[in-house]
Order: C-alpha cells, then structure tokens, then sequence
C-alpha cells in the first residue's frame, strides 16, 4: 500500500511500537476519514485505560519535506472488537499479532492490513533502489555488512529497518539512492512491495507462536523474496544454506559459495559477508576478493560473537575467553555459535534461555551431538533454557535468576581448570523475556557482569 491510499478512509493503528511512532506523523498526514488505536495491551485483555506503550511528542518527516507533529495520546483509544466493526485499513506495529481470530475475520470481510514498512516501500521514489535482508539467523551481520562494504566501495547507503531504525524515522540517510533494510517475520508478514534485491540468509524455524506455524512462519518470510505475482528482481542466497536454497530456487537465484575461513573466524559470519559482497557487486561495487570477504567478516559486531574485554589482569577469571552473542535468539544461531567454539577445542560453558515460543531444538542438539564429551556444560536462564538443554542433551551445572548472575556460575564451572581457561559463551537460543527488555539489554548485562569479575 502507499500512504495516500489511506485518505479518506477508517483507520486503525494496531499497537504503538516504534515503527508507527516515526509513523505517525506520515500517517496522519495521509488524511484518513477517521483514525484510531487499539493498544496491544488492551487486546490481550488490560484495562482500556492503559496507554503504557503509548508516547506522545512524535512527528515524522514525509518524503516531500514538511513536518507533521501528532500525539498519540489523542488518538481514540478502543478495544479489538471495536476494531474490527470500525476498520476499513489496519496498520500493524510489526509485533502486534496479526492472526488474532477477530483480524482474521476483519480481512476476510474486506478489511485491508499493512504496516509502516509497506507504507513507506509504496511511497518510495521510483529511482531509489531499496535491498532486503531477511532469514532466520545472520539478518543484522548482513545488513551491517553490505553498508560497510558498499561505504568502502564507495557506494551511498541508508540502512534501517530491524536492525534497529524505523523506516520513517529521521536517524539515517533515507534520502540516499540505495536503501538497505533489515526484514522481520513480523514485518514481513504483510509486505505488498518487492524490493529490487532480495537476500535471503537461513531458513529454519523460528516464532512459531506469533506465526502458528513453521509453514506459515516459512510463507510470511517469503513475501520479501516475491508477492503478488512479482518477485525481487535479484535474489541472493548461500550455497551453505539448504534450507534457503530451497525455498528459493523457483525464483532462479544467485548462489553464492562462501570462503572457508580459519578457526578463530566463524563460518556463519563468513558467509553472511560473502552474501553482503555479492550484493554490493551487483550493485555496481565490484567484485570482492576472498581476503576482503574474510577481513569483513572478522570485523566485530556488538551482540554476534563478539569477543568482549575481560576482567582485569589480576582477577582469577582473566585466563576465560568471555564471547558476547545475544543477538542468538533462537537454536539455528545459536548452533552457529557453538560451531564456532566447538573450533576453538577448549571448555565452554554455554549461557542459554530465554522466552519459550515453540521453536524445535533440532539445530542446536545437532551441534551439540558433535561435541566430545565433557566439553560443553550450562548455565540455564529463566524461561526455557533448563528444557531446551535437556532437548539437546546439554549437562546443566547451575540454573540463574539473572545474566549477572549466570556469568559468575559460569566462571566457577571453569574454575577447576588450572589455571581457569575456556570460553564463557553467552548465545541464549531463545529471545529476551519480556521483563528484561530485549536483547541490547541483556548484552550490556552480560558485558557488565564480566568487567566487574574478580
């Protein structure tokens, strides 16, 4: 959909998260007949009154340049049912849950549903050239990636999307002539436009409560590859991805074989820069070399194995390698992840768990069966990390209310090495809890705990 196609028309916003407070502004200014909020809160069942996840003081900056400064709080609040009875045009914050039985009827009658993220593809100018990252794991490396490949090549770039920047926000170079997005399941879900390059990284299973299925989670990732009738101009995938490959080859894509790289280097960050390369190659970048694709992989990302500073040099823990990978919210990253201390041949200690959404273990237990015994043991959080150890046949030493707290029950199941070696691996498998903000959260959580070790 474009923004003008919500003129003159009943609206409603569903949740306001993020992505639809940069919206709004743009929203509002599309002039719809009548617009309206249902809080997401509200629809699981909280009082009405509530607007906790509700800010006011927002504005947006539209494609033409003028401003428009709207406050959420005076938007009508009302209840799902209402909803449903009022809309003619859902637009959906990417988390709110789209196949909620009354939305589900709403559509069937008639009613339309997008999100900020369409709403900003169909308005784009014609010229600007827009590549999407989507798949289950390697998403953020490969958009981070491809803007710091096509900086060096020279190339403008704007990158935003899930990797943190809302599309209608004014924190990056929107106006630039190539656009690189980060794509959700979630955001996904109801894309109507194509981009001119589609990368697709992995694809295995992941949020399966919000989806209500691997097929349906498989078919709404999809939609970035082709919808409507039309597919991505160029589609981009991995030679070390089957699953990917699959799911792609009727649209006859770019296979690309990813270098081998050495064992400080993991394979799954080699290959999410090898699928960067490609892309700024057919963009008009040139062809990389291997030694290029391998020194970008070996750059550091916050959250994705990232190798973190230790305590100081007299704390007894100093001899740990402590490896950062909160960006792991599900066992295919996670696995990824092992694969690459598994490399390393030292004693790990895996911090893992986190909220449960039905995800199958599979690709995690298959690591796991790899390595010898006695190698790998856990730390367990809170809500699923025990049984998803269990499920992998991971021998669990200690069980922690908090990451503070798991990094130090990690440090003393190192402890009986002489002197204490090993990698403290924090790679949860699972996505942050509601109660403990999200995943940069539990990041710096696990960073602070290792610096304030003695």
């Amino acid at each position: 959909m474009r923004l003008d196609d919500l003129t003159q028309q009943r609206v409603v916003l569903l949740g306001m998260g993020s992505d639809m407070q940069a919206a709004l502004g743009a929203i509002l200014a599309a002039n719809p007949a009548e617009i309206s909020l249902v809080d997401e809160a509200a629809s699981q069942g909280s009082e009405m009154g509530s607007r906790a996840s509700v800010h006011s003081g927002l504005h947006s900056e539209l494609h033409g340049g003028s401003t428009v400064h709207a406050t959420a709080e005076q938007l009508p609040l009302i209840s799902i049912d209402e909803a449903v009875t009022t809309a003619q045009v859902f637009v959906r914050s990417p988390g709110f849950p789209k196949y909620l039985p009354q939305l589900v009827e709403a559509m069937e009658r008639g009613a339309l549903m997008t999100t900020p993220l369409d709403l900003w593809m169909g308005s784009l100018d014609p010229s600007q050239r827009v590549v999407a990252v989507t798949g289950t794991k390697g998403k953020t490396t490969t958009t981070d990636l491809i803007g710091h490949f096509a900086a060096e090549a020279g190339l403008r770039v704007g990158l935003a999307g899930n990797i943190g920047i809302p599309v209608f926000s004014a924190d990056w170079d929107s106006a630039a002539p190539i656009l690189v997005l980060e794509i959700s399941s979630y955001q996904a879900a109801d894309l109507q436009q194509v981009p001119s390059i589609a990368v697709l990284t992995s694809l295995t299973e992941d949020h399966l409560d919000w989806h209500g299925g691997v097929e349906r989670y498989h078919a709404d990732k999809l939609r970035v590859l082709s919808n409507n009738g039309t597919a991505a101009k160029v589609i981009i995938v991995s030679a070390d991805s089957p699953e990917a490959l699959a799911a792609a080859e009727p649209f006859d894509p770019v296979i690309v074989v990813p270098p081998q790289s050495a064992a400080a280097l993991p394979q799954q960050r080699v290959q999410n820069a090898a699928l960067a390369a490609e892309v700024v190659f057919q963009l008009g970048g040139g062809r990389m070399t291997e030694q290029q694709i391998l020194a970008g992989a070996a750059r550091s990302m916050p959250g994705r194995l990232d190798e973190c500073p230790g305590p100081s040099a007299s704390s007894s823990a100093a001899g740990i390698r402590f490896v950062d990978d909160a960006l792991a919210s599900n066992p295919s990253a996670a696995a990824a992840g092992l694969a690459w201390s598994r490399q390393q041949n030292l004693q790990t200690v895996l911090i893992l768990g986190g909220a449960e959404r039905g995800v199958a273990a599979r690709p995690l237990a298959e690591e796991v069966s790899q390595w010898p015994a006695g190698q790998l043991v856990a730390v367990t959080l809170e809500e699923n990390g025990r049984s998803m150890a269990e499920r992998c046949g991971i021998e669990v030493v200690a069980a922690a209310d908090s990451v503070q707290q798991a990094v130090q029950l990690g440090v003393n199941a190192l402890a009986d090495l002489s002197p204490a070696t090993g990698i403290l691996l924090f790679s949860p498998a699972a996505p942050t809890p509601r109660d403990a903000g999200n995943w940069q959260d539990r990041s710096a959580s696990f960073r602070k705990a290792v610096l304030e070790l003695r």
